[in-house]
């Protein structure tokens, strides 16, 4: 939920399609590469958690993708 207590909508497919581009098709690659517990990227991975803040420059250095990406505008 955010400050206003509406659910926050997260996105895991462009995290998912860049890791593979890249030949990340685990949640194991992926959290080696992010330098990231691996439950912590499966719970992103599945939709079941929500990376923030460093997680998120993190996650766009290495793939190229934003914050926006993961957090579509239309989701609500």
């Amino acid at each position: 939920m955010n400050q206003r207590g509406t659910p926050v909508r997260f996105n895991p497919r462009p995290l998912r399609a860049a890791a593979a581009a890249l030949g990340d098709n685990t949640a194991v690659s992926i959290a080696a590469r992010l330098n990231t517990p691996y439950v912590t990227v499966q719970r992103w991975t599945s939709g079941r958690g929500i990376p923030a803040g460093p997680a998120l420059a993190a996650i766009e250095r290495a793939y190229g993708i934003t914050p926006a990406d993961l957090f579509p505008a239309d989701a609500a």
